[in-house]
């Protein structure tokens, strides 16, 4: 007998909705579904996505929205988003995502979600990870330092921002904001380096976003120290 996915969710959100209450986090049932707690200078959200006919539901890793980085994506604005949603209040422009979640993603992909006890495995699986890696997560990549670390981890290793930074081309805009609010000292090397990228003919929808970008790194002031620096 298929199982009504109405069923499947209060067996998940029995486990969910008592943790992350307590925690502070505040449901938003309607699309998208997530769970979102508001700090000072930032948001933490995780997301549910159910799929109707196919049973291949999914829950996305811890992902942060700093303030003070996506208050001027918004103003910028990209050429292949509208911000619609943004505008309407349903969801939040998001800076950085947990990708070191491998187990915690097996576990969840590999649910028999035919099964009425696998959405209870599946809040298990959530719980868990909210309260180990992804605590982790949140604990050390919320200071903003922390992020263009790894910034610079990933790119001396040769290794790519979009493994911290969310967004398609726009993650770069993030990563140039990020090393000029933390007064980091290779912002111009940085800046040089993806501009020269950015300014290829096969990148045109974006130049004029970019050269705003651009004037607006030019009055940004550091309120963070640069992390070699503390």
């Amino acid at each position: 007998m298929e199982i009504k996915l109405t069923e499947g969710k209060k067996e998940l959100f029995a486990v969910t909705h008592p943790f992350f209450k307590e925690e502070g986090y505040r449901f938003q049932s309607k699309r998208p579904v997530l769970y979102r707690k508001e700090f000072e200078n930032f948001y933490v959200q995780l997301y549910l996505q159910f799929a109707i006919k196919l049973w291949n539901h999914l829950s996305g890793p811890f992902r942060i929205s700093f303030k003070e980085v996506e208050k001027i994506i918004f103003e910028i604005g990209i050429p292949t988003n509208s911000f619609e949603h943004i505008k309407k209040g349903d969801n939040i422009l998001l800076t950085i995502h947990d990708v070191h979640n491998k187990d915690y993603m097996d576990a969840v992909t590999k649910l028999n979600f035919k099964k009425l006890d696998s959405f209870r495995q599946w809040g298990h699986a959530i719980v868990d990870y909210a309260q180990g890696p992804g605590q982790t997560f949140i604990d050390t990549y919320s200071y903003l330092p922390n992020v263009l670390k790894e910034m610079d981890r990933l790119e001396a290793e040769g290794k790519y921002w979009k493994e911290i930074l969310v967004g398609g081309l726009d993650h770069l805009f993030r990563g140039l904001i990020i090393s000029k609010l933390c007064d980091d000292p290779n912002f111009n090397v940085k800046l040089e380096k993806w501009d020269s990228v950015i300014s290829q003919s096969k990148y045109k929808i974006w130049h004029s976003y970019f050269n705003t970008l651009k004037d607006r790194l030019e009055t940004i002031k550091p309120i963070y120290p640069y992390y070699k620096n503390v």
